[in-house]
């Protein structure tokens, strides 16, 4: 393929959750001696520039979404992306032909376009790696969008697609590089999209590659052989009959010979390389029988994290229905309190109902006592009148008698 064809610009993103935070923040700024990765050479590691870093990255996410938690109603899961990592490169091919300046100078239009594409508040980490086969950077932002957590809306199609777009306008197009091949495209010619490789397919690809290429080689050197096998000889072709040697004039022989050698190599060379299969096939079996294991794990982990999805979503749910309960009780808890305090003031009216009977009883005593007191009052009246009446004759009849002196 022409050199021109693999000129892009590369950029690629991933939600981050807060449980592969830190694991990120590890192995952005090469925190361990450790890595996964066979490309990586420590030696180099001291090469890798750190534009800006977070020291407890993950207590700094904790702190930016417990902000926005508590200016909004609605609960963030907790399993929700609380980080957006970008991967920016080019091909290997584009980044050969830039210099150290424009590869300085090229990564630093990325680290500027990101910044004004989340804003500089939410830069997390920025890390250039240096020491593995072409030079990458790695980007953490947190994904807040008009105040709230909102990675999702970064990984839409249309969103998907206009990144593609501006970057390769804003930044690939300052430094000749091209966007990759869009979905539609491939879709319309009834190719699968492209999916990025891991370090195991892309090494075990490129091995096999290297392998075809080398028994290639041992071909033309197989070639070269036979050619220089055959005799020169002056003049014409003999007549004779044909057999497994071939006999040519010393012209043809000289520019057969020429031609063979322009595409030969030397046996050394070819030893060397021959060796360098052997190791190299070693080595492919090794990393086929891991790519298996990877696949099987890979296989293994889409299945869990199937799984992991569905009990999330059941818990989700569970959540839901517990939340509705809770209220549901609270409402109960509430009308039992209010039917509680019902029955304490029905207890208090029956205790008020049988205070105001006693109150009624004694009421009709006291009325009773009252009118026979009344009549009594009139009684006595009547009696004193009766009295003053009998009275005065019979103070009269005695006067009398006293002025007429006894009766005789």
């Amino acid at each position: 393929m022409p050199e021109a064809e693999n000129q892009y610009c590369i950029i690629r993103m991933r939600k981050v959750k807060m449980t592969a935070l830190k694991a990120s923040q590890i192995h952005n700024e090469r925190l361990t001696d450790r890595h996964s990765n066979p490309d990586i050479d420590i030696s180099r590691s001291d090469q890798n520039i750190v534009f800006f870093k977070t020291e407890d990255i993950s207590e700094d996410v904790k702190r930016r979404v417990a902000d926005i938690q508590s200016r909004q109603k609605r609960k963030i899961r907790c399993d929700a992306p609380v980080a957006i990592e970008y991967m920016i490169t080019a091909s290997p091919e584009a980044m050969t032909r830039l210099s150290k300046q424009e590869q300085e100078r090229y990564f630093a239009e990325c680290l500027s376009f990101v910044e004004a594409r989340h804003g500089v508040g939410n830069r997390l980490s920025a890390v250039l790696h240096l020491d593995e086969t072409t030079p990458h950077l790695h980007m953490l932002v947190f994904p807040e969008r008009e105040g709230k957590l909102d990675a999702k809306s970064f990984f839409k199609l249309p969103a998907l697609t206009a990144l593609q777009d501006e970057f390769a306008i804003k930044v690939g197009k300052q430094f000749g590089l091209e966007r990759g091949v869009r979905l539609t495209e491939l879709l319309e010619k009834g190719e699968k999209p492209h999916r990025h490789q891991s370090v195991a397919v892309y090494k075990a690809k490129k091995l096999k590659e290297t392998e075809r290429k080398l028994a290639e080689l041992e071909q033309t050197t197989a070639d070269l052989a036979a050619v220089e096998a055959i005799e020169p000889k002056k003049g014409l072709l003999s007549k004779a009959r044909l057999s497994s040697r071939v006999s040519v004039t010393q012209e043809e022989f000289e520019t057969l010979a020429g031609q063979a050698k322009a595409y030969a190599v030397t046996k050394e060379t070819f030893e060397k390389r021959s060796k360098s299969l052997i190791a190299r096939e070693r080595v492919v079996s090794r990393r086929e029988a891991l790519l298996d294991s990877s696949e099987r794990l890979s296989e293994r982990n889409k299945a869990l994290t199937a799984q992991n999805k569905t009990i999330t979503e059941e818990v989700f749910q569970l959540r839901k229905k517990l939340s509705s309960e809770k209220s549901k009780n609270s409402v109960l808890l509430a009308r039992i309190a209010e039917l509680t305090r019902l029955k304490q003031v029905e207890k208090e009216l029956n205790e008020l109902k049988a205070r105001l009977k006693d109150f009624e009883f004694y009421k009709n005593i006291h009325d009773f006592l009252k009118q026979r007191t009344r009549n009594f009052d009139e009684f006595i009246q009547q009696v004193d009148r009766w009295a003053r009446k009998n009275k005065e004759p019979a103070q009269q009849k005695q006067l009398n008698r006293r002025q007429n002196g006894p009766e005789r």
